[in-house]
């Protein structure tokens, strides 16, 4: 099958265009994918390079072939930049810029020869995209769209390659023009299918990047990025199954902001939500490790420590307290006092490995913290008789001497 080139520029600018239209929509609605505008950017380069080659017609003229295959080879550069810009890595540019510059400068001394000018256009292409297939193939979890967009870039560069190779031959007159024309129009057309294909898989990836940040966003607190109740729930019942496996206890805090109404009331919600802000990164940095801080709505936080039995939760616990109180929340130059009530309870094998019922107990010491004064914490516990410690006495360092602890038993 014989096509002519002029024919083939215009299926790959037509071909671009449509990737153009494709890549500008999805880059305008989710731009926060930097990778699409990098891909936006190879298919305009492509298309404009492609319509400067087709001007040629069936002659030539060096300025179109240079500038029009200089903005095709860095278009593919971009390719490998949006590559890397996807998994976070910046670069690409000027190893680029110096693939593209290399070519130009060989295409100004082989003007004269088509076969050289071939050889330059297709090696451009080829170091480029093997740049690009090699970031997606060489990754430790390679997606269904990387694997789509990997293996047609090797078939582009199979293609490309053939090109390369049989224009070397003519130059070396071991290949006939006519022989060459039998296959040139197949080989040029991988790179026309493979460029369709691996943007598809780049489209692949950018479905599951998003579907990823959707399922992120239904588990994530938007204010403060702590898990939400949804998580929390999660993560409370595989470690409540887990207990009932080990039959080893883990242990609920149950945390209110104290008069977190009256900030809104006073300071506004913007120092509300400041408060909320302060209050997690100030827990979260006084948290054990293996700790899950969430957010279940409101000023009302909870903590998760597995493997955690009440009297060790219960000194988390008075770290929280303490820690809280003397971190200094500063609103617009001015200091706000900031305190919190907790409730803390362990987990029992009669609970069984429904989270509910510990979640259950461990708001109901919350309820009497706040009930006694704010600014501490109180332990449930399954004992006969209740047990109350003076809450100065309890205050230990606290300059204050507000902080309460208290056994509630039952």
């Amino acid at each position: 099958m014989k096509l002519d080139f002029p024919t083939l520029y215009i299926v790959i600018l037509l071909n671009s265009l449509t990737l153009t239209v494709i890549w500008g929509a999805i880059a305008h609605v989710h731009r926060n994918i930097a990778a699409a505008r990098h891909w936006l950017g190879a298919c305009i380069l492509t298309t404009v390079g492609g319509g400067l080659l087709a001007m040629q017609g069936d002659g030539f003229s060096l300025a179109l072939a240079i500038s029009g295959n200089a903005l095709v080879i860095f278009g593919f550069g971009l390719v490998w930049i949006g590559v890397r810009s996807f998994y976070g890595r910046s670069g690409g540019w000027w190893t680029s810029a110096l693939v593209t510059l290399v070519g130009v400068a060989v295409l100004t001394i082989v003007r004269d020869s088509s076969e050289a000018r071939n050889v330059v256009y297709a090696s451009g292409q080829i170091v480029l995209v093997s740049l690009a297939s090699f970031h997606l193939l060489f990754r430790e979890e390679r997606s269904l769209g990387a694997w789509v967009a990997a293996l047609a870039m090797i078939v582009g560069i199979l293609g490309q390659g053939a090109e390369a190779v049989m224009n070397l031959m003519r130059i070396a007159g071991v290949l006939s023009d006519v022989a060459y024309y039998d296959f040139a129009a197949f080989c040029l057309l991988t790179i026309i299918f493979g460029a369709v294909v691996w943007n598809f898989g780049f489209v692949l990836l950018a479905i599951d990047r998003l579907r990823s940040e959707l399922a992120a966003l239904a588990v994530a607190d938007e204010l403060t990025g702590l898990p939400n109740r949804r998580r929390f729930v999660e993560i409370a019942t595989a470690e409540a199954l887990r207990a009932v496996r080990s039959e080893k206890p883990y242990s609920v805090l149950m945390i209110d902001l104290d008069d977190f109404k009256a900030i809104n009331d006073i300071c506004g919600h913007a120092a509300g939500d400041a408060a909320l802000r302060h209050f997690a990164g100030s827990a979260g940095a006084l948290l054990p490790a293996q700790a899950t801080l969430a957010r279940l709505g409101g000023d009302e936080f909870c903590v998760l420590l597995p493997e955690t039995a009440a009297r060790e939760a219960a000194a988390v616990a008075d770290q929280l307290v303490r820690g809280f109180h003397s971190a200094d929340f500063d609103w617009k130059g001015e200091k706000v006092a900031l305190t919190a009530s907790i409730g803390v309870a362990e987990w029992l094998p009669a609970y069984g490995a429904d989270p509910a019922t510990v979640i259950e107990k461990a708001d109901a010491a919350l309820y009497e913290t706040k009930r006694s004064g704010r600014n501490g914490y109180s332990i449930f516990c399954s004992k006969a008789v209740k047990v109350a410690s003076n809450s100065n006495q309890a205050a230990g360092s606290l300059a204050s001497g507000t902080e309460t602890r208290r056994l509630i038993c039952q």
